[in-house]
């Protein structure tokens, strides 16, 4: 909702709403995208056209950094496995449309179901870690399966990230995941 309110063109004579069904929530406000839709999927940095309203927010804890908000509510949406927001701009009505399902997928579980044969344990607990946090680096990953291994063989066993490495090369090669953007700011994503 901070979203919507922030970036809300307060000159148009559109309306800012919030509806709420069984299986998602829609947010509607109007004016027009800064960026392209592409762009800000993929983390491009965003300036408030409020700006006031946002320090506002941020002064009483209901805000983030600058340019942040989406790929939050990306992170988010994908942690709980449910479906990509869609972010839908409607140059007819004027207005930028956010659909926020939760409905739960399991992107996992299809990829791994036709390959299970070809991936290690380990690849299968990359996939997951990827799934809940798509923008997780090599060493974190390698940190997060160290932590999963020793509570199943209670021992920490220290998993090098240049083995991590090789376990995301061989899943990029056979095509079950893709990297987008760069190293430090880039994220995993998982081909259906």
């Amino acid at each position: 909702m901070t979203n919507c309110i922030i970036h809300a063109d307060m000159m148009l004579n559109g309306v800012l709403k919030v509806e709420k069904y069984d299986d998602r929530f829609v947010f509607t406000n109007p004016g027009l995208l800064k960026l392209p839709v592409e762009q800000i999927y993929a983390g491009e940095e965003t300036r408030a056209r409020n700006q006031r309203i946002q320090n506002m927010f941020r002064m009483i804890g209901f805000g983030e950094n600058l340019g942040s908000g989406f790929p939050l509510i990306l992170s988010a949406w994908n942690e709980k496995h449910w479906l990509k927001p869609q972010l839908i701009e409607q140059r007819d009505l004027l207005q930028v449309k956010l659909i926020l399902s939760i409905e739960t997928r399991d992107v996992v579980k299809d990829v791994v179901k036709d390959v299970v044969k070809e991936i290690t344990e380990r690849q299968q607990i990359i996939l997951e870690l990827i799934n809940s946090n798509p923008f997780l680096s090599a060493k974190a990953i390698s940190e997060k399966i160290s932590e999963k291994i020793s509570e199943k063989i209670s021992e920490k066993t220290g998993i090098v990230p240049r083995t991590i490495q090789r376990d995301i090369a061989d899943l990029q090669k056979k095509g079950i995941i893709v990297r987008e953007g760069g190293r430090k700011d880039g994220r995993w994503v998982i081909k259906d």
